[in-house]
């Protein structure tokens, strides 16, 4: 906060909270609005991957009766925050912008466009990586002969999403480097010294965003974080040269500064 603004009490701060949760909440209700009528075209669109590569004896299967509202119930709320999500971090950013530095609030400036494109690129890739593993996983019912795959939508729906979740989480790897970067916390001279240890907290990440567990999701994760991990030390070399000549111009400014007040 600047020095020269008034602060606010903490009766003011609790008020414009109470405020900035009730919007946030409202938004929420009227994108789940939207969500329910549009759910049934991304259900279609989430239900592809399988579609395209399960067998012709494979049927989505209600085991239920409860089970077609709830599927409906949670997709439509999934949507509808996904729907909001500008305008809810819009309401974040108007509360905590005024307690950040102009350092913070640059840094936040410069990482949330590229956060928003990652998280999304992520999730994509997540979507299109999945014909392949279901074509994996599905190969071993050939191992059957007598099986059956009788697949729960709402299972089915929530795996999707999770993979596509998780693959958008680990894509946020650069920018949380770039940001630490930005405030002075991370150097590529470090990224490099330890990139054995980030390899693995990677695989453990990994393994922890993963919803199946099994190795192969596991492993589709992982690698792409891996190299956006080697990728995050050629950004954050930019990032860390760039502040260093901005410290370097700033002892500079300083150093005739104080030559002329001697003088």
């Amino acid at each position: 906060m600047q020095g020269d603004e008034p602060r606010a009490t903490f009766i003011e701060h609790l008020e414009e909270l109470r405020k900035r949760i009730f919007r946030a909440l409202l938004y929420v209700m009227l994108g789940w609005v939207v969500g329910f009528f549009i759910e049934p075209y991304v259900y279609h669109f989430l239900a592809t991957p399988l579609l395209g590569t399960m067998p012709k004896s494979t049927r989505f299967v209600f085991t239920h009766a409860t089970e077609p509202f709830f599927l409906k119930f949670k997709l439509s709320l999934i949507l509808g925050l996904l729907l909001v999500v500008p305008l809810i971090m819009r309401e974040v950013w108007g509360f905590i912008a005024p307690g950040l530095t102009r350092q913070e609030r640059r840094a936040v400036m410069f990482v949330a466009p590229f956060s928003a494109f990652l998280f999304f690129f992520g999730a994509a890739c997540g979507y299109f990586i999945l014909p392949k593993a279901f074509d994996f996983f599905l190969s071993y019912l050939k191992d059957y002969p007598d099986a059956v795959l009788y697949q729960n939508p709402a299972q089915y729906v929530t795996f999707v999403v999770k993979m596509m979740l998780a693959f958008g989480l680990g894509f946020q790897m650069p920018v949380v480097l770039m940001f630490l970067a930005q405030v002075g916390l991370a150097t590529p001279e470090s990224m490099w010294r330890y990139w054995r240890h980030a390899i693995v907290i990677i695989g453990f990440l990994a393994a922890l965003l993963t919803p199946s567990g099994d190795a192969f999701s596991m492993l589709a994760v992982a690698l792409p974080m891996v190299f956006l991990y080697f990728l995050s030390i050629l950004l954050v070399g930019r990032i860390a040269k760039r502040r260093r000549q901005r410290e370097q111009q700033m002892r500079t400014v300083n150093t005739a500064s104080h030559f002329r007040d001697v003088r």
